[in-house]
């Protein structure tokens, strides 16, 4: 592992990655034992991997945390799958819906019928409260929502043209579909007020977009199955944008505001990590605060235009 790793950033990473592993998506929880155990486990295995070269403590945490969510939701989901019961680990506390469907059914696929195993019948009823409330917060009601919606349903399905599969296949555990299916409805919401706005302002002029979006020919995609667009987490901001920022400026952000592990006056007595920011060594205590909050300033706003953009 790299040297610089101290004994209270590992400390900080191992209390991350635990609780990762006991919630890796909202709506799951696992036991803490089994939390323990997968915790203990991504960590050897990440640390084992650093052996070769160096990483930072920002690019370490973030691997742990990726690896972390994943095995569990593979522990998950094979524990489901040994016992048929989709509701294992479900969290008793989360009562957006009645209860999880069997998502293996649902993946199932026949070459020429496509998608058809019984429990698609159960998924509307499940997923149409949800899809509502954000269409209804995005100003499409009635008929109108309803339209959308079975839009959305039949995205769910349909092969990418990128050759990755259909949009369903993406989950490992049920409850990962909740946020994909809510990311569709999002872009699927923008969909209608873009056509809406095509229609109203240029009524018999070019291809409209639901020609666009509901030619077989030539489907709009979503690629992106990401966890709930509503929440942000760091490995997500530093995958979106990882080349945003030096090395330098992700010690920086992660030290402060992820692990928490240090303050401005903690990095201000650090005579090492003020030489590798570019500081003097002679320089001054409020040099060097002036300084790297400069460097805070300017890598918060680098990330905040990144994902802007």
């Amino acid at each position: 592992m790299s040297p610089n790793f101290n004994e209270r950033h590992l400390e900080k990473c191992w209390n991350a990655c635990w609780h990762r592993a006991r919630r890796p998506v909202e709506g799951v929880l696992v036991s803490k034992e089994e939390a323990s155990k997968i915790a203990e486990q991504v960590i050897r295995n990440i640390a084992i991997d650093c052996l070769d070269g160096p990483d930072s403590e920002a690019d370490f945490t973030v691997k742990v945390l990726e690896e972390a969510s994943s095995a569990t939701r593979s522990v998950v989901a094979e524990q489901r799958r040994s016992i048929h019961d989709p509701q294992v680990y479900h969290d008793p506390d989360d009562r957006r819906y009645e209860e999880n469907l069997d998502l293996d059914r649902l993946k199932k696929r026949d070459p020429q019928r496509g998608f058809q195993d019984r429990e698609w019948n159960r998924l509307p009823s499940l997923l149409r409260p949800l899809a509502f409330a954000t269409l209804s917060r995005k100003g499409i009601k009635g008929p109108d929502a309803e339209d959308v919606f079975n839009d959305t349903l039949a995205e769910l399905v349909r092969e990418r043209e990128d050759g990755s599969g259909a949009p369903i296949m993406d989950p490992t555990v049920f409850e990962e579909l909740i946020p994909l299916h809510t990311r569709i409805v999002g872009f699927r919401a923008v969909d209608w007020h873009r056509r809406r706005g095509t229609l109203k302002n240029q009524p018999n002029t070019g291809e409209s977009l639901e020609a666009l979006t509901d030619n077989p020919d030539r489907p709009v995609q979503f690629v992106d199955p990401s966890s709930d667009p509503e929440k942000t987490t760091f490995e997500s901001i530093y995958n979106e944008c990882e080349g945003a920022l030096s090395p330098a400026e992700w010690d920086l952000v992660f030290r402060l505001y992820v692990a928490q592990s240090h303050t401005i006056q903690d990095l201000i007595k650090d005579d090492a990590f003020c030489i590798r920011a570019g500081i003097k060594a002679s320089a001054s205590g409020s040099t060097r605060r002036r300084v790297l909050a400069d460097q805070v300033t300017t890598a918060l706003e680098k990330i905040r235009e990144h994902l802007e953009n």
